[in-house]
């Protein structure tokens, strides 16, 4: 089994014990965590699936028929990794907000809340 292959193996399975997480667990937290762990497990997925053995840096200079690596998933790789640490960073001060607002972190008890003040 070659690198990029048990690395492509280990993102699926990142993936999936965080969409585990976010259906089993009842707690915000707990969904934000595992909200995480499928996010880094699609970037690893995308990272083992971009690599090509034996390519060089794409730069210039190299002579012709020398593979060089595609540029184009690492930046993309690179925006979702920020993306997702700024949308991580308000979910978890939005987390914190409600938490201290109405003292709980049980999404049932959130969703009963949200429809309360929603009948007001």
């Amino acid at each position: 089994m070659t690198a990029s292959l048990s690395a492509a193996t280990l993102g699926i399975v990142l993936v999936a014990l965080g969409f585990g997480a976010l259906l089993l667990r009842r707690s915000l937290i707990w969904k934000l965590l595992g909200l995480n762990v499928a996010s880094g497990g699609a970037i690893l997925f995308l990272v083992a699936l971009s690599h090509r053995p034996g390519a060089r840096p794409p730069l210039m200079g190299y002579p012709e028929g020398v593979p060089s690596a595609d540029p184009l998933p690492q930046a993309l790789v690179l925006t979702a990794i920020v993306i997702h640490f700024a949308t991580l960073a308000l979910s978890l001060a939005y987390a914190i907000s409600l938490t201290e607002r109405l003292h709980t972190q049980e999404t049932g008890r959130l969703e009963e809340a949200a429809e309360e003040e929603m009948e007001r």
